[in-house]
């Protein structure tokens, strides 16, 4: 009996006693370093090849992406805050590390040792890592390897809100290199039709172990968005809705694309912009004479017809003079009667691309109109208004299409055409090449 009082006693008295004690405070001992160079320097100083820097400086950054939810994989995307005098400038770093999440997360500082690393830019966007060579000889920039990843990138104690790193902008203004590796967000957009039902990730929408969708807002730009298929949402559906979606911008050859750390990400939960007219084109014939319901296809010098194409699973209608030896070729194609009378503040939008363009030359165009007395057949006897667009031309890239940008039409009601002319010669060589016109819509509001 004695013995179990004694017992009890200690244990009383252990209990007691650790109850007392306080855990130990755990603190950041990370050190400073003192920063020698701007990043904004390092990007002046990189090119299209890889350089070896060879000055023992250090840069300062915030991370802005994260591999937690596995859509960034061996790379982490870090940024300077914007000031009133110089926008944020990001980069990229490989690395051959996983779960880099932990040491490096959003929104904490990191210092970069710059000695004997090596940057370029990457289809315009600056990159530091190690010297990787390829198999056929050209340097460029590989993984820092794991073991150096600690001494190359340094954690410090100072973390940084999201909300000083992010910047709202629309997708015209984000399809920059300016804005490459940095923290966007995108408000007023929502997924294609195309994506619509469909998951992030899918095996038959496979680019390089990725999926490419599109993000698309009133005014008919577009910015892919990709989803890893190691991503933990990747099997999830894309949302419906419109809204606001986060992300890293990067970019491959000429295609701006945004990148999402988590699924969180994408807030799309408002009621999805549906257009009072749309047309994209996916029922047309190849390389045929174009022909839709209710569209008019109309020449009015020479005999050359619009044509409707495919190309890479993408239909579209085409004007094309390169086989024709006509002087001038001008050739109209209308839309159906487009009602409006029930909407307001009504806004067009289309998408265009070029091929083999010689020259800007308003002898070799496209133009948009639009008309409220277009009978239908007769193209001179309606009145044609001519609308500001921007089109493709000679430095947009081939066969990339470009949005207009949103084309107001509040001025007008009832029933209306939209027409699309293009002018060029078959004859003189320099003032020749092809058009293409997509995703023709009209949004407003009851």
């Amino acid at each position: 009996m004695k013995k179990r009082i004694l017992l009890s006693a200690l244990s009383f008295s252990f209990f007691s006693c650790s109850h007392e004690v306080d855990a130990p405070k755990l603190a950041c001992t990370q050190p400073d370093f003192k920063v020698t160079k701007t990043v904004e320097k390092v990007y002046e100083l990189s090119g299209t090849t890889a350089k070896q820097y060879l000055y023992d400086d250090v840069i300062e950054a915030y991370v802005v992406s994260s591999d937690e939810e596995g859509n960034f994989f061996k790379t982490i995307s870090l940024q300077t805050k914007a000031s009133e005098r110089i926008p944020a400038i990001g980069f990229a770093v490989p690395v051959d590390a996983s779960n880099t999440y932990i040491e490096y997360r959003v929104g904490n500082k990191v210092y970069v040792k710059l000695k004997n690393q090596f940057t370029d830019l990457y289809y315009g966007g600056l990159r530091i890592g190690s010297l990787y060579v390829s198999n056929s000889g050209d340097p460029t920039i590989g993984r820092v390897s794991q073991n150096e990843v600690k001494s190359v990138l340094n954690a410090s104690c100072t973390n940084a809100d999201e909300s000083q790193l992010v910047e709202s902008l629309s997708i015209e203004k984000a399809l920059n290199d300016s804005k490459l590796n940095t923290l966007i967000e995108l408000n007023d957009v929502q997924f294609t039709e195309s994506a619509i039902g469909r998951h992030y990730f899918e095996e038959s929408n496979n680019v390089g172990g990725s999926t490419n969708w599109n993000l698309r807002d009133k005014t008919g730009n577009q910015i892919i968005f990709r989803t890893s298929s190691y991503a933990k949402f990747a099997d999830h559906f894309v949302p419906e809705g419109s809204g606001k979606v986060r992300g890293v911008l990067t970019k491959f050859g000429t295609d701006y694309q945004l990148m999402v750390r988590t699924e969180s990400d994408v807030v799309l939960n408002g009621k999805r912009n549906v257009p009072l007219f749309a047309e994209d084109f996916q029922s047309v014939k190849n390389n045929v004479n174009f022909a839709l319901p209710g569209w008019s296809n109309i020449v009015e010098k020479a005999t050359k017809l619009w044509k409707s194409m495919l190309y890479a699973g993408n239909g579209y209608a085409e004007f094309n003079t390169t086989s024709t030896t006509a002087a001038e070729n001008i050739a109209w194609l209308v839309s159906p009667k487009i009602d409006l009378t029930e909407y307001k503040n009504t806004v067009l939008s289309f998408r265009s691309a070029q091929h083999d363009l010689k020259v800007d030359s308003p002898l070799n165009a496209l133009e948009v109109y639009v008309s409220t007395n277009f009978d239908g057949s007769n193209i001179s006897k309606a009145k044609w208004t001519k609308l500001e667009a921007k089109v493709a031309s000679l430095s947009t890239p081939t066969r990339e299409f470009i949005s207009s940008g949103g084309i107001d039409l509040s001025a007008y009601s009832g029933k209306i055409n939209i027409a699309f002319k293009y002018i060029g010669s078959g004859k003189d060589k320099t003032l020749n090449g092809a058009f293409m016109v997509d995703d023709v819509k009209i949004f407003g509001e009851k």
